[in-house]
């Protein structure tokens, strides 16, 4: 598992100001424990903040299956980010 890096606050609003809007997101990111890559669109639900310090995104997937992301193993952020 890649260690756990901050992300800028803008990232987090960016990520909340898309689940208020429901938005829907095209990211490619890693899975936290495998490091396998995955690309698709998601339906953000849930910008969770763990007691560790970890961001995550909780989101429902293309085929309808809740996903789970680390929000610093995310790629690509979405435009616009300040």
């Amino acid at each position: 598992m890649k260690p756990y890096q901050q992300v800028a606050p803008h990232v987090r609003e960016r990520l909340e100001i898309a689940v208020l809007t429901g938005e829907r997101l095209s990211l490619q990111w890693a899975d936290e424990e495998s490091d396998r890559a995955y690309m698709g669109r998601v339906q953000p639900r849930e910008v969770v903040e763990q007691e560790d310090g970890r961001t995550y995104l909780d989101a429902i997937g293309e085929d309808g299956d809740p996903v789970r992301i680390r929000v610093d193993l995310i790629r690509n952020m979405p435009t616009p980010v300040k």
